[in-house]
């Protein structure tokens, strides 16, 4: 049966959404309901600030008018803005992670082809770049500046391209890279930078212009696959019916 390639990203997309949040290990742990309460509105208000107006200029006490908080109340759980980010990061590690692991799940793809699911998987990274430009960007700025932070983007990226061979080795027919674990390893990460280099610079341009979002979506499939070697599946073949 035909497989719509972006049916199982958007279920992969409402399980994780719809699974309780984890808990912030960079976060003591509210003691009350109310007060975890108001640690979310903090990190949401922050989130949408820095999506807004960037890292710099996302202040703490508009933070926490946004948050219907106060500063007393945002220092009783960040020491900086440095501990918020570091929160906000694991938040948003924590929430692509239970994403990964619904998109990687085999039995969403059934018989879908490496062709099918490629496409589907670059879009969706597009879109997550997309929506958290800003916030990546501040990612990736401090990750240069503070090891803890580099280390955890450094792992996140093993867990990605440990997923997605996951989902593509059992196809591995499909594979003409002669190293095909190597092969979707590399592909990822130049997935992953590609989309780096987009959040921090804000644009991707080549061949003298700029590049929409659905042409880099493009254009990472292409790479992907050119690179690992696809190859298309037979078509099924037809039995006639013996007379």
């Amino acid at each position: 049966m035909a497989v719509s390639p972006w049916g199982p990203i958007e279920a992969a997309r409402k399980s994780a959404m719809s699974q309780e949040p984890q808990h912030l290990e960079s976060v003591s742990r509210p003691k009350q309901s109310r007060s975890e309460q108001t640690l979310l509105r903090l990190l949401d208000a922050a989130e949408a600030l820095i999506e807004e107006q960037g890292l710099p200029d996302a202040s703490i006490p508009e933070i926490v008018r946004r948050a219907g908080s106060s500063v007393g109340g945002f220092y009783a759980r960040f020491r900086d803005k440095n501990e918020l980010l570091r929160a906000l990061e694991e938040r948003f590690f924590n929430d692509l992670s239970r994403l990964l692991d619904a998109i990687s799940d085999q039995d969403r793809w059934a018989d879908a082809s490496i062709q099918q699911i490629i496409p589907a998987c670059a879009d969706e990274l597009v879109r997550v770049a997309r929506e958290k430009r800003k916030l990546l960007a501040a990612f990736v700025v401090r990750a240069a500046q503070e090891p803890r932070l580099r280390d955890e983007a450094l792992r996140f990226r093993r867990v990605v391209s440990e997923r997605m061979t996951s989902l593509l080795l059992p196809r591995r027919s499909e594979i003409g890279h002669p190293d095909p674990v190597l092969g979707i390893d590399l592909a990822v990460q130049f997935a992953l930078s590609l989309v780096f280099q987009r959040a921090v610079i804000g644009e991707t341009r080549a061949a003298g212009r700029e590049l929409t979002d659905a042409d880099l979506a493009s254009e990472l499939v292409r790479c992907f696959l050119a690179y690992l070697n696809v190859s298309p599946r037979p078509p099924a073949l037809q039995v006639d019916a013996v007379p």
